[in-house]
């Protein structure tokens, strides 16, 4: 799954020192609603729509776990879980 789709990314800063990178979930994209909110999703009028979002957004969150499972695995082994 491209990034470039997904409502929320995983920022990874490495340190020149070698220490472990520290990582942070950020909003990529955003809804400006007519009264000023920030969504991360549109409006939604029917119970299907908003399941999709919801689905949508933890199909992000399970990349993001993914990729800070794979950003910590590089630098030490021992720190991520099977």
């Amino acid at each position: 799954m491209s990034t470039d789709n997904c409502r929320l990314a995983l920022n990874v800063h490495r340190s020149a020192r070698g220490s472990a990178p520290t990582v942070h979930i950020f909003l990529q994209r955003l809804v400006r609603q007519a009264n000023g909110m920030l969504g991360v999703t549109p409006l939604c009028s029917s119970l299907e729509e908003i399941e999709e979002e919801i689905e949508a957004l933890q199909g992000d969150l399970e990349t993001i776990l993914r990729q800070a499972r794979e950003t910590y695995a590089l630098s030490r082994p021992s720190m991520v879980r099977p």
